[in-house]
C-alpha cells in the first residue's frame, strides 16, 4: 500500500497579474497511530510488554521536552534530530540582540538519512472520493 494523496485546486495571480488556477497533489491521511498503537506494534517486535513501551514513549516525550528546554538537540537513531528554532527582530547592530529579544518559534526536526531515503522511494496512490455521508463534520454548538 502506498501513501494516499488527493488534489488541491489553488488560484493565484501570475507575474502579469492574471488569475491562474493550478492543481497540486496534497497528502491524505486515513489513519493516525497514537502511542498505544505504536506500543502494541513495538511490543510484538521485541520482548517489552505494551505497557512497558507506553511508559518508555511517555518518558521519551518528557525527556525530549526537558532537553529541548535546556537548549540541547535530541538525536534518535533511525528517526532524526529534534531541536528548537530561534529568531528575533532584525537589528542594525549585533550588540542590540539580547536574550530577552530572542524567541523560540518552533520545534525543528531533521529526518535521519535512511528515513528520508525510504520516504523518497515511497509509492503513491490516489485516494478515492469517500461516499457522501461517510465522513461527518462536527457541528459547532
Amino acid at each position: 500500500m502506498g501513501k494516499k494523496f488527493g488534489i488541491w485546486k489553488r488560484k493565484f495571480k501570475n507575474v502579469e497579474g492574471q488569475e491562474v488556477e493550478k492543481f497540486y497533489a496534497c497528502p491524505k491521511t486515513f489513519m493516525v497511530f497514537d502511542e498505544n498503537d505504536l506500543a502494541e506494534e513495538i511490543s510484538q517486535r521485541c520482548s517489552l510488554t505494551q505497557s512497558d513501551v507506553v511508559g518508555a514513549v511517555s518518558a521519551l516525550a518528557d525527556i525530549l521536552l526537558e532537553k529541548l528546554v535546556m537548549g540541547a538537540g535530541v538525536k534518535l537513531k533511525g528517526i532524526g534530530t529534534f531541536g528548537v528554532w530561534v529568531t528575533s527582530d532584525g537589528f542594525d547592530d549585533p550588540k542590540d540582540i539580547t536574550a530577552k529579544k530572542v524567541n523560540a518559534t518552533k520545534v525543528t526536526y531533521k529526518a535521519d538519512r535512511k528515513l528520508t531515503q525510504s520516504i523518497r522511494e515511497m509509492k503513491f496512490e490516489t485516494m478515492p472520493a469517500l461516499p457522501k455521508g461517510l465522513v461527518e463534520k462536527k457541528s459547532e454548538e
